[in-house]
Order: C-alpha cells, then structure tokens, then sequence
C-alpha cells in the first residue's frame, strides 16, 4: 500500500473519486452498489472505470474494504477534513483576501500581523491620550504634557503602520477587501507563527490594560504613586510589555528559519 502523500494528492485530484469518498463518509460504509446507485453509474458501461477509482483509493491508502462494504481509513479522514477546509476556504475567499495572504513569504506575514498591531494599538493610544490630555486640561492637573507625548507617539506609530499596511493591500491587489485582514483566522489559525503571534497580542493587551489602568486610578484617586499597588500594576505592564517584545523577536526568528528551510529544500 502507497502512502506517499503526493499519491494521495493525486488521487484526491479526480472528482469522481472525492464523490466516492463523501458518499462512503456520509454513510459511515457503503457497499459496491450503493456507491454505484448514488453516483448515478451504470454497472453495465461504468462498472470498469468504477473499479479503478475504488482500487486507486485503496492503493493509497484513504478506504479500506472490511466485509464487503468499504470504509474511510485514518487517513482518509484526514483527507477528508482537509477537503472540506479548502471547500469553505473558496467559500470565504470570495475576494481573494486569503489567496493573497497565503502568497505572502513568513517574514511578510510577520511585517503584516506587526503593522495591524500597530493600527490598533496606535488608535487606541491616540483616543486615550486626546481623552486623557482633554481631562487634565479641564481639571488644571499635571499630565497633559505626558499625554500629549504619548498621543503624538501613538499618531507615528498609527500613521506609519498605515502606510505599512496600504503599500502591502496595493502589492497584494486586493482593494477594500483588505478589510478582511483584520479576521483572526489569518493570524491565530493558519499561521505556522500563531502561537509566537498569540503571546504578542495577550502580552501587549496586557501590558497596555495595566497602564492605563494606573495613570487612570492615580489621576482619579483610589491609587497613590508610589504605593505598593501601584508599583506592583507597573512592574506588571512593563514585563508584559517586555515579554510582547521577546515573542515579536521569537516570531521574526521563526520566520527566518522558515525561509531559510523553504530555499535549503
């Protein structure tokens, strides 16, 4: 029995034979002439080429025949999951946004997911500053300035990933589909970086959540710096923030690798 996978993507290729396998996976078994039944085959002039398709199948290992009846094997399964995700992908795909990004090299995908985390991050940061800064004008409190410093940080950073993002949506020639960029799946699923890309975006929420919270609670009053507390929700945000910056260096490293093993093969 052959389990080479490109046999078994070549056997996949032929849509009489994905039929086939449906039609055995959706009864859980099936015999010879209820698979010739259901296909609409004539056992009379398709009968020969029938035979061929089941012992390609079987030769590669995705059914199996147990009692006269043909089954999906452990393999087959998998194969079957897998042509089920490539059929809902088509269906999601409707403007090519996931074609695009499955184009993009490891440390493209890396750039991206970075500069989309620094959209968010970066208008986050801006309405927080402006709201804050509007605040400390009104109740003629010190903070304004560092707010303003943080705001005009936070503008950079929003207006340079806007760049970032719209010369890589014009390389791509996806338009305004690029909206769909901001889907998780992209990231968090397909991604070989999703569990590097997963430590950022808790890490940095994080550590952005315990700084806000501090100069929030120390302007408002229940928290007095330094206070313990507040020392504590600082170190806090900071680690947080440091081990955001250890993973984002994890994720261009294993980018790196990807792309060195993708030419060495």
């Amino acid at each position: 029995m052959k389990s080479d996978s490109e046999d078994v993507l070549k056997a996949l290729t032929n849509s009489t034979r994905r039929a086939i396998m449906r039609q055995i996976a959706r009864k859980g078994s099936a015999s010879y002439s209820e698979m010739m039944k259901v296909l609409g085959l004539d056992p009379y002039l398709m009968s020969g080429k029938f035979n061929y398709h089941l012992k390609e199948l079987t030769e590669v290992g995705l059914i199996e025949k147990v009692d006269d009846e043909y089954r999906i094997s452990e393999l087959g399964k998998k194969a079957m999951i897998l042509l089920d995700q490539v059929q809902e992908d088509r269906k999601i795909d409707k403007y090519g946004v996931l074609s695009a990004v499955l184009s993009l090299s490891s440390k493209q995908e890396v750039s991206l997911f970075m500069n989309q985390m620094g959209l968010v991050f970066g208008l986050m940061g801006t309405i927080f500053s402006i709201i804050f800064m509007g605040i400390s004008i009104d109740e003629g409190i010190f903070g304004w300035q560092v707010a303003s410093v943080f705001a005009l940080i936070s503008i950079l950073t929003l207006g340079r990933s806007m760049i970032k993002v719209g010369s890589m949506i014009r390389n791509l020639k996806v338009g305004l589909s690029a909206i769909l960029f901001f889907q998780t799946d992209w990231f968090l699923i397909r991604s070989p970086n999703r569990n590097n890309f997963l430590a950022v975006i808790i890490s940095s929420i994080t550590g952005l959540v315990l700084t806000i919270l501090v100069i929030a609670l120390s302007y408002s009053g229940p928290l007095v710096i330094p206070s313990l507390e507040a020392i504590i929700m600082m170190v806090s945000g900071f680690v947080s923030l440091a081990v955001a910056v250890i993973y984002i260096r994890r994720a261009y490293r294993h980018a790196e690798l990807l792309e060195e093993n993708m030419y060495e093969k």
